[in-house]
């Protein structure tokens, strides 16, 4: 009897998905939903976004708190390729592109104009400029069940950042040191190409900052890579090291949910290089 009683208790615990079949994780529960608007019809109405980068739902609440929200999620592409999907009745969309895309919300790389959400079902683009624009993606949103959106995680932006003052040990790379503890540190939100120069470079301009110095080093929301180096941001003084990179060609940034504490910053200092023409755009 005990054995068929915990089997009943561990049915009831998982989530029953639309299609009849059972969802063990809240992973599994987000996924059918991925990049949708949902509406908790029975909680008031409350407005709820499920991240398909996260498989996490984020609550929208106020049209104006919505659209800080959906932007903060943005991933950034070029307009060419926000142009692709299409918005309602203004052509056609690429249908590859917009299927890939369904649900995200898109931000053009240049930081020139509107946020744009991509319709996870009619595959078009809505524009996320105003509270007005994400009230109506608001209410494109579909009502679920109260157990469906209990069964998907609550994204937390809570994680508190932490920072620490060490000393460089070592520069293993143009993007990776070994602080005097010994910790493996990964420079985040950064890529430095793989020509030679620019990654000796790149390792020069490291020496050249942080030799002697004390450096403060940050997390941000993700801790590690898969091989175990820490990602973090590095400050010198009031050099933050990841954008300097950046800011002098010898990096581009790359930005990767959740880690955007200072993606604005990255950025603006990729386009000054781009315009100033510093290290790989002076070719």
């Amino acid at each position: 009897m005990r054995r068929y009683l915990w089997v009943l208790a561990f049915a009831a615990a998982v989530c029953l998905l639309p299609n009849g079949t059972f969802a063990a994780t809240a992973e599994d529960a987000a996924k059918p939903y991925a990049g949708q608007i949902l509406i908790d019809a029975a909680n008031h109405g409350e407005a709820w976004y499920v991240n398909p980068q996260s498989l996490m739902r984020v609550y929208l609440g106020r049209p104006s708190e919505a659209l800080d929200r959906l932007t903060a999620r943005a991933v950034y592409v070029s307009f060419g390729n926000i142009a692709r999907v299409a918005v309602e009745g203004q052509g056609t969309s690429d249908a590859a592109y917009a299927a890939d895309r369904a649900g995200y919300v898109l931000a053009p790389d240049d930081m020139l104009g509107a946020g744009w959400y991509v319709h996870p079902t009619l595959k078009v683009r809505m524009r996320l400029a105003t509270a007005d624009d994400a009230w109506l993606v608001m209410r494109t949103g579909v009502p679920v069940p109260a157990k469906a959106l209990a069964a998907i995680a609550i994204e937390s932006e809570t994680a508190k950042p932490s920072i620490s003052g060490h000393r460089i040990k070592e520069v293993v790379s143009a993007d990776t040191v070994v602080l005097d503890d010994d910790t493996k540190i990964r420079l985040i939100s950064v890529d430095v190409p793989t020509n030679p120069e620019l990654q000796q470079a790149a390792m020069d301009r490291i020496k050249t900052l942080t030799t002697g110095k004390t450096v403060m080093v940050e997390s941000d929301i993700k801790d590690q890579t898969a091989d175990g180096s820490k990602l973090r941001f590095l400050q010198v003084g009031d050099v933050n090291l990841n954008y300097d990179l950046v800011r002098n060609g010898l990096a581009f940034h790359n930005l990767e949910f959740p880690n955007w504490k200072y993606a604005e910053l990255l950025l603006v200092g990729g386009l000054d290089a781009m315009n100033q023409k510093k290290g790989m755009w002076n070719r």
